[in-house]
């Protein structure tokens, strides 16, 4: 196949078919790789042995490897992929393709590194979020939750508010694709989980901080307690004067 471009504007690149029709695609990365360099033809694109990116037989989708895997990029990946190529990047590429594996394996990984680390208290889910004990959540951008009652066969979920105090250092999980560096919120949702796992307690008074403990209530309180001293306080100052619905 040998299309060439005729003409270039900001929206369109028009092209001169092989058949000698004219036909109009977008300008975009993408349309000038594909339309430009390689004359209509599949993209492919070879940085070494083990690294390689083929176009497959439908547009704007690729087979990529690296490291022994084989992933798939679909169309909105398209355009960046072009650039890496037009670019001649292997780091960008690698950058690029450690990215979308841990897209497309997240849950899998993340519940790895759950249960390594918490034991299997804590649950990735596959809409991004996290179930801590089955009575805290945390949703794909870091907001908490708890529930209103384990009892109930619907249980809703109420807001917390969880601030995370400090620097967010850098956190970075090996897979097979090699290290892969946890985003900002990712990491702001690591500090969450940690602190439901483990809630800070004050050293100058021995209780956990009142205005965690206080949006909750009693009977998760007390779960709570059971959870970090092992027993029920006595002394607790959070505790609301309604009647437990446990």
């Amino acid at each position: 196949m040998t299309i060439q471009i005729l003409k270039e504007t900001p929206q369109h690149l028009v092209l001169h078919l092989e058949d000698g029709r004219v036909d109009t695609v977008i300008n975009d990365n993408y349309s000038k790789l594909k339309y430009g360099t390689y004359m209509g033809n599949r993209i492919f694109y070879k940085f070494d042995n083990d690294i390689e990116i083929a176009e497959t037989f439908n547009d704007r989708i690729f087979n990529c490897t690296y490291n022994g895997e084989t992933i798939q990029f679909r169309d909105e990946h398209s355009n960046k992929l072009a650039g890496v190529i037009k670019e001649e990047s292997k780091t960008a590429y690698i950058e690029f393709y450690k990215e979308i594996y841990f897209q497309k394996h997240r849950t899998e990984l993340l519940n790895d590194l759950m249960i390594e680390s918490y034991g299997g208290r804590v649950v990735a889910q596959n809409d991004g979020s996290f179930v801590i004990d089955n009575v805290f959540m945390l949703n794909s951008h870091g907001q908490a939750y708890f529930i209103s009652s384990k009892r109930s066969k619907n249980p809703q979920w109420s807001n917390l508010c969880i601030v995370v105090e400090g620097t967010l250092n850098p956190q970075i999980m090996q897979t097979k694709v090699g290290a892969v560096e946890f985003d900002t919120t990712l990491l702001t949702i690591m500090y969450k989980i940690d602190y439901l796992i483990s809630p800070t307690v004050s050293a100058e008074t021995g209780q956990i901080n009142n205005t965690f403990m206080y949006q909750l209530p009693n009977w998760l309180q007390k779960q709570v307690e059971i959870g970090v001293f092992g027993n029920i306080k006595k002394d607790s100052k959070s505790r609301h004067t309604e009647i437990d619905t446990i």
